[in-house]
Order: C-alpha cells, then structure tokens, then sequence
C-alpha cells in the first residue's frame, strides 16, 4: 500500500526519540515488554469508521538495510493489530483508497557488544562471601589482561495510526497526521517465536490502556 509507505520516515524518527528516553529497569518489568501509547491531540479517534494496514512488517536491524517482512512471524503481528481494530469496532477495509486510519508496523532489533579489559588478578576483591587476596599468598607481578566480553539485545514493536481523509479527499499534498502511536520494547530473548508472544499479548495491552480508541456505535 503506497500509502502507508509514506510512514518509514515517521517511524525513524520515533526510533531517534525513543532511544534518547530511559526505559524502566527490565528486572521492574515481570519479563514483559514496556508499552507505551501515545494519542494525537484534539483528535476524535471515534468518528473513523474504516481502516488498512500495510500488509508487510517494516524490519529494522537484522540486516545493513530496512526490509519489508511477510514471514508467519510478521504476519502474526499484523494480525494482532487488526484484530483489536476489529474488536473496538473498526471496519477493515484492505487496499480500498477510501480508507480513513492506516497502520504501519515497524519492528526494530538492535544488539549491543561490550569488551572490558582486566589487568587486576584480584577482581573479585571486596566482593562479599570471597576470601582476601592474601588468603592465597600475596601474588605479585603482571597479569596478562583478559577480556570480559557480554552482548545484550533488544527489541521493539512500532505502530503508527495515520488519519488518510486527506488522501480520500484528492489533497495529496496534505502531510498525514499521526492520531495514535504505540512503543512495544525490552530485552530480547533467545526465542523469536516467544517474542513474537509476548509482543502479541503486548499489542492487546496497547489497546487496553487506550480506551478512547474504539468506533463510535
């Protein structure tokens, strides 16, 4: 959907604003992603009647280039969304010009490596529980130093919820307004298909704690 293409733009600069803010320590977050819900302001979200979703997952991170994802991974997120837009009342409406909100889906996965070097052959000193450096003799002289290395990765889901009357009504020249987005993110764990679990019931929490979402009856 061409249009909702329009929205990468938009989702690297989420990105931007999401890594510059501290994020709860994940030991507070149960082993569940944190989820973040923004609306637009001034914006009835109860008066959109139709809506589309890009039918591919946006991937940001596994590769040296964004790519488009239609896996069974991909799509389930998808559907996730979809489905909660079906169950506040919206109507679906796939690659019908006159839709109203369309929906863009980004994922983003991003790996941190550390390297410490260690010179001190008494690393563990003060720790608690572990005998003094001169229980063993004191040991002089250098140390060849040994790397500590760890590596640590994260992941994210973003949603962006785009107003497109202005397309329906012929001014393309309008920019499309955000009238809701979502930050799904936390540490990443060695399953992706448990990921895409917990993201899943992640993506029902982000529309639970967003109650003015839903179609006027």
């Amino acid at each position: 959907m061409k249009t909702i293409n329009l929205l990468m733009a938009s989702a690297l600069a989420l990105i931007t604003v999401a890594a510059c803010q501290k994020e709860p320590s994940s030991q507070d977050m149960d082993n569940e992603y944190l989820v973040y819900t923004a609306p637009s302001k001034d914006v009835d979200l109860s008066k959109y009647m139709t809506f589309d979703i890009a039918d591919s997952l946006l991937v940001i991170g596994q590769t040296a280039k964004p790519y488009y994802s239609q896996s069974n991974n991909a799509l389930a997120l998808i559907q996730a969304f979809r489905t909660n837009m079906e169950n506040r009342g919206y109507i679906y409406t796939p690659s019908n010009p006159n839709a109203e909100l369309g929906i863009q889906v980004t994922y983003i996965e991003k790996t941190e490596r550390y390297i410490q070097y260690n010179t001190d052959p008494y690393w563990w000193m003060d720790y608690p529980g572990y005998w003094p450096a001169g229980y063993w003799g004191n040991w002089t002289g250098w140390y060849y130093p040994y790397p500590v290395t760890y590596t640590y990765t994260t992941n994210a889901l973003i949603a962006d919820m785009v107003d497109l009357t202005p397309v329906v009504t012929g001014d393309e020249s309008q920019p499309l307004t955000i009238v809701w987005s979502s930050y799904i993110g936390g540490p990443a764990s060695s399953s992706i298909y448990a990921d895409v679990q917990r993201m899943r019931l992640a993506i029902n929490q982000a529309f639970e704690q967003s109650p003015y979402l839903k179609r006027a009856e």
